[in-house]
């Protein structure tokens, strides 16, 4: 299971880049989109012509990403100082990830993790057994019965 988690703190991380750039640029994009000076770099393509709540559902769908990809950055960061709360929140996330066929992988893959025995007593013993390195890296190495 550690190695499992090892692996779910990359990806996560891979993730987080991935929301917080997607939300930022598409809030840049309903920003720049009624422009008076015309098309920028940031449209999506130059003809584009806005109707009426689409600037809107677009600064949605930006803030949401970015609120998404700030909560998986806690959990990760959570993740690899073993906090008790963050597996909590990886069991969320998981769930969340149910939402999309695309994330649904994921979400199977990080319920399965953060539900299983041995990662539970792993985030109960949290910090005071030293977790300065992300989540799985033991000093002594990987537990090859516990994966």
């Amino acid at each position: 299971m550690q190695r499992h988690l090892r692996a779910i703190f990359y990806v996560s991380l891979l993730r987080v880049l991935a929301e917080l750039a997607l939300g930022t640029w598409i809030a840049l994009v309903a920003l720049v989109w009624d422009s008076e000076n015309g098309p920028s770099f940031l449209t999506y393509h130059y003809t584009a012509r806005p109707e009426s709540g689409d600037r809107e559902a677009f600064f949605i769908l930006g803030g949401g990403l970015m609120l998404l990809g700030a909560i998986r950055l806690a959990q990760v960061l959570g993740s690899a100082g073993r906090l008790c709360w963050a597996r909590r929140l990886g069991l969320g996330l998981g769930w969340l990830d149910f939402l999309t066929p695309l994330t649904l992988p994921l979400g199977l893959w990080a319920l399965l993790v953060y539900r299983h025995p041995d990662t539970r007593q792993l985030f109960r013993r949290g910090r005071s057994e030293g977790a300065s390195s992300p989540p799985g890296e033991d000093s002594a190495g990987d537990d090859e019965s516990a994966g």
